[in-house]
């Protein structure tokens, strides 16, 4: 066996920029991240097609399990709105007491997050009240703020 073939030298041995960032699992990871964001953004086809009274009976639900079920949204609707409050507050006292940004913006984001529980919540609500499934969001506004978008 020759010396030159056990210490084999080439220009990869001192210049390869795409070993030293590791392109194919950056690729690989980019293509899993960017496939989860197209997901995010298609609305999923639904699997059945159904009345809420046939929803109803499929799941073996009474009038009066759907108003317990209706009470039950409506106390972690308002209990979300809460914390989103509480936690808001917080950020501000955060911000002008001792001035942290950075756990502001994390305490804003948590509140972003109470409010969209809330907001799930609160439209489960109101689907239970129409009696219908797959509403929309514009019916939820225009039932909840007014045709204008105003309070009502």
């Amino acid at each position: 066996m020759a010396l030159k073939d056990i210490w084999k030298i080439s220009r990869k041995t001192f210049f390869d920029p795409l070993t030293w960032i590791d392109y194919d699992s950056l690729r690989r990871l980019n293509r899993i991240l960017f496939s989860q964001i197209r997901d995010l953004f298609t609305v999923p086809k639904p699997t059945r097609t159904e009345t809420f009274e046939q929803a109803m009976k499929r799941l073996g639900l009474e009038p009066e399990d759907v108003q317990d079920i209706e009470t039950n949204y409506r106390f972690y609707t308002w209990l979300f709105l809460i914390i989103a409050a509480i936690i808001f507050l917080f950020s501000l006292y955060l911000l002008f007491h001792y001035v942290v940004f950075w756990g502001t913006l994390i305490g804003l984001t948590v509140a972003a997050l109470a409010l969209s529980q809330a907001f799930k919540y609160d439209f489960w609500v109101f689907q239970i009240q129409q009696r219908k499934l797959g509403c929309t969001f514009n019916e939820w506004k225009q039932a909840r703020f007014g045709a204008k978008g105003k309070l009502s």
